[in-house]
């Protein structure tokens, strides 16, 4: 093996390893009410910060998700490695109509071929109720298959929903792709 066979197979076999066909369960934490309410307030601002920065790039984004039944903001780390790309994260999805906010995880698993790291805020835009009320699956969990490409930091992502829109706004990395999978989410029992 040469001196980047080693790290190359380690990265793969960690990839495949946070890659499932089904998001993983949250498990349940004994948080005080003081550690629930510090973890919601950062994932607030992480959402206010990604919003921003949204709309700094996107002005057109604050009219759609003003019109919007709800919005999704999370703040995802994303790994391409040769053909295969996971992703990892947290956010919050605000319904416009009550203001009911709901804590989420997400997991993504994909393929295509590229390479790269990039950890970037991931905004969701559900056109309608029932685009939000079937992302959120009753509370308990969530999905988007969707396809994407990246060439440096610019990224767009394109959900098969059409009444689902999503904007990516890289934070840092680089990445050189083009794939394509599904993305689990699922409500964070500590925060809810």
């Amino acid at each position: 093996m040469n001196r980047f066979s080693t790290p190359l197979l380690l990265a793969g076999l960690l990839l495949l390893g946070a890659c499932s066909n089904t998001p993983p369960a949250v498990k349940k934490e004994d948080l005080s009410a003081d550690e629930i309410k510090q973890r919601r307030l950062e994932v607030n601002e992480m959402a206010k910060e990604a919003l921003e920065r949204l709309y700094a790039q996107n002005p057109e984004a604050k009219a759609e998700i003003a019109a919007a039944a709800g919005y999704g903001v999370f703040d995802i780390s994303s790994v391409n490695v040769v053909l295969l790309v996971g992703a990892t994260g947290q956010g919050v999805i605000t319904d416009n109509k009550s203001g009911q906010k709901t804590y989420m995880r997400a997991i993504r698993a994909g393929t295509g071929p590229g390479v790269g790291y990039q950890r970037l805020y991931q905004v969701f835009i559900f056109k309608n109720a029932a685009a939000l009320a079937q992302f959120r699956l009753g509370d308990k969990a969530g999905g988007d298959v969707s396809a994407s490409a990246t060439v440096g930091t610019a990224n767009k992502q394109y959900s098969f929903n059409p009444y689902i829109t999503v904007y990516q706004v890289s934070e840092k990395g680089f990445a050189v792709q083009a794939n394509w999978g599904g993305t689990g989410y699922v409500i964070d029992p500590n925060l809810n």
